[in-house]
């Protein structure tokens, strides 16, 4: 094994930076969104017609709407959160703000699998909440 660090070993040393208008910028990261290939990548097969690795490093994509409803839901679990401990606090313990509280968890949870493309598990969590 060579004493020398990854960096010392690599063969590509130079580092090129290049000017890019707004337009030939939003070029770049739409091919970048669209293979999964870097910008390193691309950029050498477009100036040096390197070959493309022979695979694009995988990217999930995020669905910007999932994630806004996401984070609508994560707020109504804080305002649930409060408005039992209030109660408790009062000496009322009120369980349907906390099966409310539940309830948008699973909704939460099932926002998540959907922005991740992911089918969600149908019916009832299971008893431990493993998968909560």
């Amino acid at each position: 094994m060579s004493d020398r660090s990854g960096t010392e070993i690599r063969q590509r040393i130079d580092i090129l930076p290049v000017r890019l208008s707004e337009a030939e910028r939003a070029i770049l990261e739409a091919r970048v969104e669209k293979t999964g290939y870097s910008r390193a990548a691309l950029a050498r097969y477009g100036l040096c017609e390197t070959p493309l690795p022979s695979r694009a490093v995988p990217r999930p994509t995020v669905d910007h709407a999932a994630v806004a409803l996401l984070l609508g839901e994560l707020g109504k679990i804080g305002g649930n959160i409060n408005q039992a401990q209030k109660h408790i606090n009062a000496g009322h313990p009120q369980w349907h703000v906390w099966e409310e509280a539940a309830r948008t968890l699973i909704e939460m949870r099932t926002l998540c699998m959907k922005a991740l493309g992911r089918e969600p598990k149908s019916g009832p969590p299971p008893a431990d909440n493993s998968e909560l």
